[in-house]
């Protein structure tokens, strides 16, 4: 396979369409779409959907890239996540439920989002993400699902279910600690963080582009994936640390 014809390789998962229809349903029905700002957030929820699932980058991360697998793995539990959140309808009451009782414990929350980066990279985990169909799919409603979780806190639709600034800006620092010290070890780590990614099953043809075409070897794919753990997701908590600050100085200032 040539790089143009991976570029030409776009597949969207079944249960994923279903997914993206029903959230535009969901919106159309819940008014949404007279809001250009909660539009705006699901149309770009569902962009990154796209990309993660459907491009040449679903290929790439389907055993053959480490790097890839870890791009897409950011996009769906730290960028589809919070767009998700802010699409929703500002809510009138607190959520009521057991599940309220577990998205108001912060410790949880975090754990949830932490925990989705650190789980699946476990070896076991991660090789049978690479390798199954199944558990692929199983990784990916995970994410999503790990990812709202631990963006509650900070966008949740009532602004009673979220935490105050100072301690949502503790929270995704602390988080972007946590994904440091992943980032860091994915990085020096030995060729074990996930070994399928050293000798692909290769079913498309890819692994001569890769290698030979585009030069990219085992230890520079794992090391530029622990990168991006680092780096990119550090910037993404830091986005939200600003926006914080913003909320915390404009309430001040309204007062």
């Amino acid at each position: 396979m040539t790089t143009g014809e991976l570029l030409a390789t776009w597949t969207f998962p079944v249960p994923a369409f279903i997914a993206c229809v029903a959230a535009l349903v969901c919106h159309r029905a819940s008014g949404g779409h007279r809001s250009a700002r909660r539009t705006a957030a699901l149309g770009a929820a569902i962009a990154l959907s796209i990309l993660a699932l459907a491009s040449p980058l679903a290929l790439l991360a389907a055993g053959y890239l480490f790097s890839a697998h870890m791009l897409q793995h950011l996009l769906l539990v730290l960028a589809v996540p919070p767009l998700l959140l802010s699409a929703l309808p500002p809510a009138r009451a607190r959520l009521r439920g057991p599940l309220a009782a577990i998205l108001r414990r912060p410790v949880i929350t975090w754990g949830a989002g932490i925990g989705a980066m650190w789980i699946w990279h476990a070896q076991t985990l991660c090789n049978a993400a690479a390798t199954s169909d199944a558990v692929r799919g199983l990784q990916t409603a995970s994410l999503v699902a790990m990812g709202a979780m631990f963006y509650w806190p900070i966008l949740a639709p009532h602004e009673g279910d979220r935490l105050d600034p100072l301690r949502g800006m503790a929270y995704l620092f602390s988080a972007c600690v946590g994904c440091t010290l992943l980032g860091i070890l994915v990085t020096f780590s030995p060729l074990d963080v996930c070994p399928a990614f050293l000798h692909p099953a290769d079913p498309h043809g890819l692994v001569t582009l890769i290698r030979d075409g585009w030069g990219v070897g085992a230890a520079q794919d794992q090391q530029i994936g622990g990168l991006i753990m680092w780096v990119p997701a550090c910037l993404v908590y830091g986005s939200g640390i600003l926006g914080l600050l913003a909320r915390w100085y404009g309430g001040e200032t309204a007062r």
